[in-house]
């Protein structure tokens, strides 16, 4: 009895032939007692491979194989994607804190702008209530002259002299020198409080000029007893004025004056 095939051995375990996977071929012959053979009798047959090396094994290992190449390159994408959102984030927070720092100097040299040009203002402010007390002064020596100079005229007899003094009060009280002060003033005052007297002016034409006068005072915040001094008339005359002031400007009642004043400048004008 002969077996032929592809390359390889029988072996066995516990006298159980075990072949290689391929293709056998399984010959017979028969010899008698005289030594004579019979012709060979061939079987042909197949021994299958384990499932594990079959070809859908193989597929299966190629499935396997591609599906961990994917989710090791969808996991490193992840990891990336991660890495790059808590870089940005990281990006972000020193910028943010960089700005922080950039706002703190920038609030703190406008705190030091705004001191300083409050310093300036109140001292502006400070050299206009001089001004202005001055011409409040000024006012006041005028009209004592002129009360002086008329009680001495009651006591004259000569007429000539009685004429000069007459001509000296009408000099006094001319108006063209105090205009004159009140122009420099509002001038000083305009480059103190941005251009506020000009700016009333084109809000208001038919503002007068003691209206005016009134309302500069009223900015600077004097009290009602100093305008008064200052505008040389008494303190209801200064209430009074106010209240005409506010009905003019057509100001409610629930505003205040000083703040609506206030907000009043030749910046806001010309916006």
């Amino acid at each position: 009895m002969i077996i032929t095939g592809q390359p390889g051995h029988l072996k066995g375990r516990k006298n159980i032939p075990i072949c290689p996977s391929g293709s056998y071929s399984f010959e017979v012959k028969v010899r008698n007692n005289l030594g004579n053979e019979s012709a060979p009798s061939v079987y042909k047959f197949t021994v299958l491979p384990p499932w594990y090396l079959s070809i859908w094994a193989y597929i299966i290992y190629l499935l396997l194989l591609i599906s961990g190449l994917y989710y090791l390159y969808h996991w490193q994408s992840r990891k990336f994607v991660t890495q790059r959102v808590r870089h940005e984030e990281e990006q972000r927070k020193l910028q943010y804190l960089h700005q922080l720092e950039i706002d703190k100097a920038e609030n703190e040299l406008i705190n030091l702008r705004n001191e300083k040009l409050q310093v300036e203002i109140d001292f502006k402010n400070s050299e206009l209530a001089t001004t202005a007390m001055h011409l409040v002064q000024k006012g006041e020596i005028l009209t004592k002259i002129k009360s002086d100079i008329n009680s001495i005229i009651r006591g004259l007899d000569n007429e000539k002299a009685v004429n000069e003094l007459k001509k000296m009060i009408k000099v006094l009280g001319e108006d063209d020198k105090m205009d004159k002060d009140w122009e420099h003033f509002a001038q000083h005052f305009d480059k103190v409080h941005s251009d506020f007297v000009v700016a009333l002016k084109d809000r208001f034409p038919t503002i007068t000029a003691n209206e005016l006068k009134l309302c500069a005072y009223l900015r600077m915040n004097l009290s009602t007893k100093e305008i008064a001094q200052l505008m040389n008339i008494s303190v209801r005359g200064v209430e009074i004025g106010r209240y005409r002031l506010r009905k003019k400007l057509a100001i409610p009642s629930e505003t205040n004056l000083f703040d609506f004043l206030i907000s009043i400048s030749g910046k806001t004008n010309q916006s």
